[in-house]
């Protein structure tokens, strides 16, 4: 009779003790379609000199999945607010705390979605390997917890219809189920979305109240990867959270119909940069911090964004209503800022006087015009933006 010899079954995945968790926080963008995580680890590589490790997470719910991952090694609290400053200023959020459980799943979750995205991760994703090697396994009422606590609190039923229009349109079913009524009829909540992903870049409503209640009727243009659309809807609300919706109509319109829709007024200040471009580069670095950083064939456009997300509770929202100004920096020795206020110019105009860039910079022109003309100067190839100005209007 053969012998037989037990062994032990089940997967063993050793703990390491070189990190040890300390806290973290997640912002409160969940209904935005993106989350910022930051987790804060003690490396005991030596254990008389550990070290102070800051992970950065910066999240794509609707397409990308995990867009980057940012691992620092962080020596004070100054520090610490500016790289969260710049991994996560430009989502307007507020910021909760989380458990060590709470942020291991999330990470493992940013992992597993990115792969089903079918989208890169990030090229760093092997250093976080003993947080991938032990997944935490979440009941679904924990996941759901879990969502609604990264989720602002929405003051108005604008709030609440934009942001669950934003979630239909996003591919988000998961996003637009967390604002849905808990005894609403699946049957009532039509997804008005269009068949592939868009860009909610508008909406306006009107209010309706009769003997039944309060209804809302929506006009959102949105953006697909070929075209523009209107799409009316009517939205029900109990409670402040949606009971019903359902499609009135959907039609394609022009890019130029979609410009003249989203067309805002904008404000421009020029400045000369009087000071050396490594001077001037190291203290708008700061100036920036959180900003967004695109690249152009003449320089570098730095996008700002608002403190906060109320442009989303508003009865007219508009996607590019969380910006609050726009830098371009040319190669050639010019600083150009722009917004779409009176307000949002001067108070740029305040930030720079008032900043170490104030003797590195002298501004030398006011302009306003009926739309948009920075980001046309960016692409234009000129270098200089009153020659821009002069070539449009025939000057020259």
């Amino acid at each position: 009779m053969p012998e037989f010899k037990v062994l032990k079954g089940g997967l063993v995945s050793p703990v390491t003790d070189k990190y040890r968790f300390q806290d973290a926080v997640c912002t409160d963008t969940r209904l935005m379609g993106v989350l910022g995580l930051r987790v804060h680890w003690k490396d005991f590589t030596d254990p008389l000199d550990p070290e102070d490790i800051y992970h950065f997470y910066y999240y794509d719910i609707e397409e990308i999945g995990l867009d980057y991952l940012q691992i620092s090694k962080v020596r004070d609290e100054e520090e610490l607010a500016l790289l969260t400053k710049r991994n996560f200023g430009g989502l307007g959020a507020g910021y909760w705390p989380l458990s060590e459980d709470e942020s291991r799943y999330l990470i493992c979750s940013f992992a597993e979605e990115t792969k089903r995205k079918h989208q890169p991760l990030p090229e760093n994703i092997a250093d976080i390997g003993f947080i991938l090697r032990n997944p935490v396994a979440f009941t679904e009422e924990q996941k759901r917890r879990l969502d609604l606590k990264l989720c602002t609190m929405i003051s108005t039923d604008y709030g609440t219809v934009n942001y669950y229009l934003m979630r239909l349109f996003g591919k988000d079913s998961k996003g637009a189920a967390l604002l849905a009524a808990p005894d609403a009829d699946p049957a009532d909540l039509e997804d008005v979305s269009l068949p592939s992903h868009a860009t909610f870049l508008k909406n306006k409503i009107e209010e309706f109240k009769d003997e039944s209640g309060t209804s809302y009727l929506c006009e959102s243009l949105v953006e697909s990867s070929d075209s523009h659309w209107i799409v009316v809807s009517e939205v029900t609300l109990s409670n402040g959270k949606v009971k019903s919706c359902r499609r009135r109509s959907a039609f394609r319109i022009s890019s130029a119909e979609a410009s003249m829709k989203t067309a805002r007024r904008e404000y421009i200040t020029v400045y000369e940069i009087i000071a050396d471009m490594d001077s001037f580069d190291s203290c708008f670095d700061d100036f920036t911090a959180g900003a967004t950083r695109t690249g152009h064939e003449t320089g570098e456009m730095f996008m700002c964004f608002k403190p906060d997300n109320s442009h989303v509770e508003k009865q007219e929202f508009a996607l590019s209503d969380d910006i609050e100004t726009l830098y371009y920096v040319t190669d050639y020795g010019q600083l150009i800022s722009a917004a779409n206020s009176v307000p949002d110019i001067q108070k740029s105009e305040i930030l720079i006087s008032r900043s170490p860039l104030a003797d590195k910079v002298y501004p030398t022109g006011r302009y306003n015009f009926d739309c948009g003309v920075l980001y046309d100067f960016a692409i234009s190839g000129f270098t200089d933006f009153e020659e821009y100005l002069d070539a449009i209007a025939g000057r020259r």
